[in-house]
């Protein structure tokens, strides 16, 4: 580059931090030069404007800061900015995070799907921790195989639990061969409910008005578990149970089969549910034959949980947040959904945990003693060093979060 002359000054507009609720705006003269070898001009370089775009750095770091809990439009108006310039701060902002940010793989990992803009988006969640592990944009096989393939540290997985979906638990046998599958007892038993429930609406057909209405509003206590029900709630039911004989039998039969979760071995729970659809009437096996068909499909999986009982409930309240956290977001896409349930410093920081670790000293030369040995048989020293694991954002903490506003 050739030497540089003064080429005049030219005032140049800037959005800076908001002050007193009012967005801010500095105008500068800045100084032009012109090369005398190539005839171009530049500007005088000045350390605290943003060098892509016409905002100062402070402000830049300002809208990072609340890009996470605050929706673009209202930031936008906030800090005087268009709001495609929000969203491009928010873009750089989170291919950041996505380099420097990763959660360590759960041990205990659970998988289950919401629908929200349109698609059915994979959830996937570390049910040990209870933290928000990953959000998927799709829960088809052709974009999870890969996913489970790439997963860092994808051997430290010992369990998932997930719903029946097929589809979850062939990506599963591929990608984790070693992990144990479980489903979600909560899912197996909302089918023995379901049973009752469709014989209630069967039952709702052929009363008149007024008992229609009374069975109708007797839909929960049906539902509520027997040992549960007041002693006022159970002559209610009683009533009805004298009047539709078919009704008692199947609430019978419901009952019997939730009680198979109270059973403490996997043996016992096997042995309770043989002798469960040994009993089932005659009338009901056509009512229960979607229960018992999943059962048979699924056996290994659903008796799984005797061994290790974890739940997908976490998942499943990571479900609500997302659905709430799309309502507000007025159209936002998936991936600006994702951003905000992930990477909420807050939530994030609820979901991290210091170990404390022992590693061998770096071999210096000198002689030690110590309580491991290295490949020649020579002792060598250990020392005691930390390091910060993130499990992802605490779904307790989101929650909490949620409640208060924290996410306008």
């Amino acid at each position: 580059m050739g030497r540089l002359h003064g080429h005049g000054t030219q005032p140049q507009s800037y959005r800076d931090t908001p002050s007193h609720g009012k967005a801010v705006q500095i105008t500068v003269h800045r100084r032009r030069f012109r090369c005398q070898a190539c005839g171009k001009t530049c500007f005088d370089a000045i350390p605290d404007l943003d060098p892509k775009r016409l905002a100062t750095r402070r402000l830049v770091a300002y809208v990072r800061s609340r890009c996470l809990r605050e929706t673009f439009a209202a930031l936008a108006r906030e800090v005087g900015l268009d709001e495609k310039t929000i969203r491009h701060i928010f873009d750089d902002y989170i291919a950041e995070c996505e380099a420097r940010v990763h959660f360590e793989t759960p041990r205990y990992l659970g998988i289950d799907e919401i629908k929200i803009i349109g698609a059915y988006r994979a959830m996937i969640t570390n049910v040990e921790r209870r933290t928000l592990f990953d959000m998927r944009e799709s829960r088809a096989k052709a974009d999870l195989l890969p996913y489970f393939r790439r997963l860092r540290g994808r051997e430290a997985v010992r369990w998932v639990t997930m719903d029946m979906y097929h589809v979850y638990r062939q990506v599963i046998r591929t990608t984790l061969p070693e992990a144990r599958i479980i489903v979600d007892k909560f899912h197996i038993q909302r089918m023995a409910n379901e049973v009752l429930e469709r014989l209630r609406k069967r039952v709702r057909k052929t009363l008149p008005q007024r008992q229609r209405l009374k069975l109708k509003d007797e839909r929960f206590l049906l539902l509520k578990r027997q040992h549960d029900l007041k002693p006022s709630e159970v002559d209610r039911l009683f009533a009805w149970f004298r009047e539709f004989p078919l009704l008692a039998e199947a609430h019978a039969s419901k009952e019997g089969f939730l009680s198979i979760w109270d059973q403490r071995t996997r043996s016992d729970a096997e042995k309770a549910y043989d002798l469960w659809t040994g009993n089932l009437a005659s009338e009901l096996i056509s009512d229960f034959k979607p229960l018992t068909t999943a059962v048979t499909n699924w056996r290994d999986e659903i008796f799984a949980y005797f061994e290790q009982p974890i739940t997908n409930a976490y998942t499943e309240a990571v479900n609500g947040l997302v659905k709430t956290m799309n309502r507000m977001g007025r159209g936002y896409s998936f991936e600006v959904i994702r951003a905000r349930m992930l990477y909420d410093e807050k939530a994030r920081k609820d979901g991290t945990q210091v170990v404390t670790e022992r590693k061998p000293e770096e071999d210096d030369g000198k002689p030690s003693m110590g309580f491991v040995t290295d490949v020649r048989g020579q002792p060598r020293r250990e020392k005691t060093v930390q390091r910060v694991v993130e499990y992802g954002p605490y779904i307790p903490t989101l929650t909490k979060l949620l409640e208060e506003g924290y996410f306008d």
